[in-house]
């Protein structure tokens, strides 16, 4: 990969990450709009907490290259929930935002999928 695309990639990669950690201290700390907005959508109690941690484990992943895939893929899950989320609840512009999300997050996935997925694919083509 070329260095201004290692750059450019970086440079979503640390944005991505800053996003999501963002986010997770909000649920982590039980904010009391991230705790309203899973009581309205009518998600479990705490649930929150569960999204907060696995979006503060992903952000670090993202930082971090040989897991970065691994970091996107539990983030993507989180954002197809989102998604979904919004999309029930008739929110289309934050649908449209986590579904923006989720692309680059799929991009992400892609290019820093692990070496084991990367001889696989060679293999079979």
């Amino acid at each position: 990969m070329s260095r201004s695309k290692t750059i450019l990639l970086w440079v979503l990669q640390v944005l991505l990450a800053a996003l999501f950690l963002m986010s997770s201290i909000l649920k982590l700390t039980s904010h009391p709009v991230a705790v309203e907005m899973f009581e309205n959508y009518g998600y479990p109690d705490n649930f929150y907490l569960l999204v907060g941690a696995i979006e503060l484990l992903g952000a670090i992943c993202l930082l971090i290259p040989k897991v970065a895939g691994y970091g996107a893929s539990a983030l993507i899950v989180i954002m197809i929930g989102a998604f979904l989320t919004h999309l029930l609840n008739d929110e289309v512009p934050q649908a449209l935002w986590t579904g923006t999300l989720l692309i680059l997050l799929a991009f992400v996935g892609w290019v820093r999928r692990p070496e084991f997925i990367r001889q696989r694919m060679s293999k079979s083509v």
